[in-house]
């Protein structure tokens, strides 16, 4: 790769020319295709790099997030719920069968938001730390929180973005840390 400014030859993961400082242009790479009736696809060759550490970044602050749900969950079970509940069904006491349900169910929601919270934790802390799983952590993360509207899935998309395609596994493969 050569600069359009100066004519020097620049490494081939330069991002500026050593000679004049310009921005080198991006390298792409062809994305394999299985069927050839489809054109192939280009990605910049240093995608995964450039947006691992962003990916890592969100998918901890998100992990955080969920943590903080648990407590707004346990508070609008606790407090909240019951107090409706009371108006609403006349039987509903502390101990009541209906108030075992409420407390299942708030439990099971808890558990279910706990793991969700560690799974973007450990793929966060993966990807900014370069290991080998992060990747794979990450794609999971990222298909499950395609359903939580709207931002849930814009990270899921971003991920499967940055992660998915064949010629990401090869970079960042290169990029983790041994």
């Amino acid at each position: 790769m050569f600069c359009s400014q100066c004519g020097k030859e620049a490494a081939p993961d330069a991002q500026f020319c050593s000679n004049c400082g310009r921005a080198v242009a991006v390298q792409f790479v062809q994305q394999p295709v299985a069927d050839p009736r489809y054109a192939p696809q280009m990605y910049p060759a240093n995608r995964v790099q450039n947006h691992i550490r962003m990916l890592g970044i969100l998918w901890i602050i998100v992990g955080c997030l969920r943590l903080m749900g648990i407590g707004w969950l346990w508070f609008v079970g606790r407090e909240v719920v019951p107090s409706v509940l009371s108006t609403i069904v006349p039987s509903f006491t502390i101990g009541s069968p209906l108030s075992r349900v409420v407390e299942g169910g708030l439990a099971f929601a808890s558990a279910l938001i706990v793991v969700q919270a560690a799974l973007a934790f450990f793929a966060g802390w993966g990807l900014l730390e370069r290991q080998s799983w992060a990747r794979i952590v990450a794609i999971i993360a990222g298909v499950l929180s395609l359903w939580r509207i709207p931002l849930g899935t814009a990270l899921g998309v971003y991920t499967l973005w940055v992660l998915l395609p064949a010629s990401s596994e090869a970079e960042f493969r290169s990029l983790v840390r041994v």
